[in-house]
């Protein structure tokens, strides 16, 4: 089993560095096990070189039953472990408004399948809630932006996107599919508070002064789902993190804006101290729920 979900986990990845990170080992005893499971089966299941990683076709043809195999057992191992309730309890789960959007519903989702007779709570936090709360064990675990200074949590990034401009649907750059930055200098900027959002906001004060103007700035809001409803009320234009584009708003469209960079960061944390399976579990799924969802176009 162990040689199998070696293998399932570098074929996912396609990256020896990333596979040994996500299994929590160093690469080259996770190199030494897939040699030894390929002089086990007699056949290559990945061609190497200094640059890239690739499955053979005998490793596609392997890939399938091996991911088969380990969800037979998985599912035989749940379902005996639920019958004598083994699997019984409460997870506490944290999260941003934009997470439970985004990865959160598909994590609960796959994770309920597995341990189906756990309890879970959801509570909608600011980052700082959430480390207030995980602190005092009110939480389990959280999704966050990453914390400057973690303390004793364990934090790992699940995604990073980029900005998106809003535009009311009549304004006329809305006819374009996608903006500069340039294109807006004209435009009467809604943005955040000096308190709220400062890291971004400074980002893109930055790439406006590099394209050659400042924001006019008309007003300032406190979110930004604010800064939405204002475009739609007609009073000006905004620069916010893509996630927001998900939320069904009327009146209102998005443009990409690709010049500037992805640096809006969306992690899980949990505390260092806590051992509890469930937590180790809830991160693996949503680690893999993230990652297929950015692999699928979704950052």
């Amino acid at each position: 089993m162990r040689h199998l979900r070696y293998f399932v986990r570098v074929a996912g990845e396609l990256h020896f560095g990333r596979a040994a990170e996500r299994l929590g080992i160093c690469q080259a005893p996770l190199s030494q096990q897939i040699r030894h499971l390929e002089d086990m089966i007699g056949v290559r299941l990945f061609d190497r070189t200094t640059r890239s990683v690739s499955l053979t076709t005998a490793g596609k043809t392997f890939l399938v039953r091996a991911q088969a195999a380990l969800a037979n057992i998985d599912d035989g191992l749940m379902e005996v472990q639920n019958a004598i309730g083994k699997n019984t309890g409460r997870l506490v789960i944290g999260a941003m408004y934009l997470s439970g959007h985004q990865f959160l519903p598909e994590a609960v989702r796959q994770f309920l399948r597995r341990y189906p007779n756990v309890s879970i709570d959801i509570r909608i936090m600011t980052t700082e809630e959430q480390i207030e709360a995980m602190e005092q064990d009110k939480i389990h675990v959280g999704f966050v932006r990453p914390p400057r200074n973690p303390g004793g949590f364990s934090v790992v990034k699940l995604a990073s996107e980029g900005f998106v401009a809003v535009l009311a649907e009549d304004n006329p750059l809305a006819a374009k599919p996608k903006l500069k930055l340039a294109d807006l200098r004209d435009e009467p900027f809604l943005v955040y508070t000096s308190v709220v959002g400062v890291s971004f906001q400074n980002v893109m004060f930055q790439h406006c002064r590099r394209a050659g103007f400042n924001p006019r700035i008309v007003q300032e809001v406190s979110h930004a789902i604010a800064i939405v409803a204002m475009v739609a009320a007609g009073v000006g234009v905004g620069v916010i993190p893509a996630w927001v584009s998900q939320l069904p708003y009327t009146r209102v469209v998005y443009r990409p804006l690709p010049e500037l960079p992805k640096v809006v960061d969306l992690a899980i944390a949990w505390p260092a101290h806590n051992p509890s399976p469930f937590i180790r579990e809830f991160v693996s799924i949503s680690r893999d729920v993230a990652a297929t969802a950015m692999r699928d176009g979704g950052g």
